[in-house]
């Protein structure tokens, strides 16, 4: 009688711890809507540093430079200047925007580094979904979204932004 109690509440005990991993794991976005060169790239919706909500599938028409990183990287940091050197030097084009999002990093922080510098590209915050969707191992890391929406290119590393011929280039392959 005893083993037939114990082996009955070890069953329950497998259903239960069984049903509540795949509960959870229900909650995390699929493996198709992982982020895949040449297919469109997925859509999310954030808040930037300032509360304004971004939608990617809404920058349709223009080329989209999507930047993951955080303000403890200093590779990060580098990059960021580049970009904000670039903008300085160029404006921001009609047809190309940068967009970076943090990855593990208080918003906080980032507010007070992003004023100091002068930042002027949108800063958006991920509660780790979208860096998740997009398969980030470390930063930064960037992706190279064409005006149709289609994901083109991955960046692993920094990029100097402000090298006056890689705009250009992206501009001519992505358009």
């Amino acid at each position: 009688m005893k083993k037939n109690v114990f082996l009955i509440i070890f069953i329950l005990l497998a259903v239960i711890i069984t049903g509540s991993i795949l509960f959870k794991k229900s909650k995390i976005p699929s493996i198709s809507q992982n982020a895949k060169i040449g297919m469109p790239a997925p859509d999310f919706v954030l808040k930037d540093i300032e509360g304004k909500t971004w939608k990617l599938n809404e920058l349709r028409g223009k080329i989209v430079i999507l930047n993951f990183w955080a303000s403890w990287c200093n590779d990060c940091k580098v990059e960021k200047k580049a970009i904000q050197s670039y903008l300085n030097k160029n404006g921001a084009p009609d047809d190309l925007l940068f967009i970076t999002v943090l990855y593990k990093d208080n918003p906080k922080t980032v507010i007070e580094m992003v004023k100091k510098a002068g930042f002027t590209f949108p800063v958006l915050i991920d509660d780790g979904n979208v860096s998740f969707i997009y398969g980030i191992k470390g930063v930064p890391e960037t992706f190279l979204i064409d005006k149709n929406g289609i994901l083109r290119h991955k960046i692993i590393g920094p990029v100097e932004w402000d090298n006056p011929h890689i705009i250009p280039h992206l501009k001519q392959v992505l358009s």
